[in-house]
């Protein structure tokens, strides 16, 4: 079921969508060349509807367009749903298997890893790309980053993932090269965690 959108309260994209694009794609090419690495997104005009954060946000405006499937674990009739599907153009499925990107506003309560697409073996980019929320991102004391695009090792703590987002994760690494995607967000910044990295902590 699509629910309406409330036009009247809807609030803006970006300000420049080619400027805004430009800018967090290149930020996201960042982080994904080096895992673990904590990069500024240039956003702070957008004001998207809670729980949304403006790197999420503007993640979503950059890569998601009127071919793409999103899930989201918002209520069906969440203001965010509606502001990302005006925006985006994007299609909002129900069911985590079916989507290009999830968006993951409660890291706590989100679904396996397995519930999302790993692509396949004659298609492994044909996966799910998670966007998961945290409360706080940093580079200390965190799990220990090794793989491509990184010189030794990076450390990430993103705050609020379970024990078993790791396990599942780790679970993942013995697929590859199929897997999902990962694009942390707190505030206006992110990080990735790729398929192509080890995890170790």
């Amino acid at each position: 079921m699509v629910f309406p959108i409330d036009l009247n309260r809807l609030t803006p994209g970006f300000s420049d969508p080619v400027q805004g694009s430009r800018q967090t794609f290149r930020a996201i090419l960042d982080a994904m060349a080096h895992p673990g690495r904590i990069v500024a997104t240039d956003n702070n005009v957008l004001s998207p509807p809670r729980p949304l954060n403006l790197a999420s946000v503007a993640v979503c405006l950059t890569l998601l367009d009127f071919e793409t499937t999103l899930w989201t674990d918002l209520k069906p009739n969440a203001k965010g749903n509606g502001w990302l599907r005006f925006h985006c153009g994007c299609s909002i499925v129900q069911d985590p298997s079916e989507a290009v990107f999830a968006l993951i506003t409660r890291s706590d309560t989100m679904p396996a890893l397995n519930k999302f697409k790993p692509g396949n073996d004659e298609s492994p980019e044909f996966s799910t790309t998670l966007i998961i929320q945290t409360g706080r991102l940093r580079s200390t004391d965190g799990k220990r980053l090794t793989g491509p695009g990184i010189e030794t090792f990076s450390t990430l703590k993103a705050q609020g993932l379970t024990k078993r987002f790791w396990q599942d994760r780790q679970s993942q690494s013995a697929m590859f090269p199929l897997g999902v995607d990962i694009i942390f967000t707190c505030e206006n910044r992110l990080a990735a965690l790729p398929r192509t990295s080890s995890v170790e902590g």
